[in-house]
């Protein structure tokens, strides 16, 4: 092997190489922005489910102030139906 042919061989390796760490880059700032908006959507599920709770207990309390365990679905539908 001449000294032309391992040339081009190490131009073509250091090539690929440079390549390969450029969708590294990528790859790694991809996976970054994914786990922010992983964190920020684990974040907003947690406040959805408090809030949902919160309208749970608030519910409950209405209905035991109301006298009357029925939700609004229970009704008879009014007489022009």
């Amino acid at each position: 092997m001449n000294n032309t042919t391992q040339d081009g061989d190490l131009a073509r390796a250091q090539s690929r190489i440079d390549e390969l760490e450029t969708r590294i880059t990528f790859l790694e700032d991809t996976i970054d922005t994914l786990n922010s908006e992983i964190a920020r959507l684990s974040q907003d599920f947690v406040m959805a489910h408090q809030a949902m709770q919160l309208m749970n207990r608030r519910l409950e309390q209405l209905a035991q102030h109301s006298g009357t365990d029925r939700m609004a679905g229970d009704e008879p539908p009014p007489p022009h139906y």
